[in-house]
């Protein structure tokens, strides 16, 4: 299967998944916020795009303990 079709079909299969995390400490962000995303006390719930459940969590964690933000 050629790389354009692998791509696509990738791209068919998203979906968006619900992920919560628990903060330890308070962070503050930088710039942008790649999701729709709510802070409720130390809880964060997004709504992040991926192929799975897996994959949305990595991402949210990602961003929230690697990304670029203003500690």
């Amino acid at each position: 299967m050629s790389d354009i079709k692998l791509l696509m079909n990738r791209i068919k299969q998203l979906s968006y998944y619900e992920v919560a995390v628990e903060l330890y400490e308070p962070i503050q962000f930088k710039g942008a916020v790649p999701f729709d995303m709510e802070i409720t006390g130390n809880i964060v719930v997004a709504q992040v795009l991926a192929n799975s459940y897996d994959e949305a969590e990595h991402k949210l964690l990602k961003f929230l303990f690697e990304g670029e933000r203003d500690d």
